[in-house]
């Protein structure tokens, strides 16, 4: 599997980044990003140069639904095993380690805390 991470500017990069120095070296993984200077038909090369290089069923997460980024990969979803937006880093650390999509997204949703109340609630059963 390949997964292709793709995004406005560099989140794609970073979030990457950010993963491999939890993970490791990813393998089968890259980014695609578009910056301000860019318009649709820029990404858009850049992301076929992406799908070249990928070695079969390619997963793609994007930033945001109804982004360009968004809008240029789902002109290729018969092509693609998987496109999701919202990318998050619960998200690529799931798909890597577990190597597939099955319970990605319930995955992600559940790595979602609000911290102050976590806290508070920890406080309140110490009191108990």
């Amino acid at each position: 599997m390949s997964l292709i991470l793709i995004s406005h500017g560099e989140f794609a990069k970073g979030l990457l980044e950010t993963a491999e120095m939890i993970l490791g070296k990813i393998d089968n993984a890259q980014t695609v990003c578009l910056y301000p200077e860019e318009g649709a038909e820029d990404f858009q090369k850049k992301f076929e140069d992406a799908l070249e290089k990928a070695t079969g069923d390619d997963v793609v997460f994007c930033d945001i639904m109804g982004g360009t980024p968004c809008n240029v990969a789902m002109r290729y979803l018969s092509k693609l095993s998987g496109l999701y937006s919202g990318m998050n880093l619960p998200m690529v650390i799931s798909y890597v380690s577990e190597e597939g999509t099955d319970g990605l997204l319930e995955n992600a949703k559940d790595q979602i805390y609000d911290v102050a109340y976590q806290l508070k609630n920890l406080t309140s059963n110490d009191d108990e």
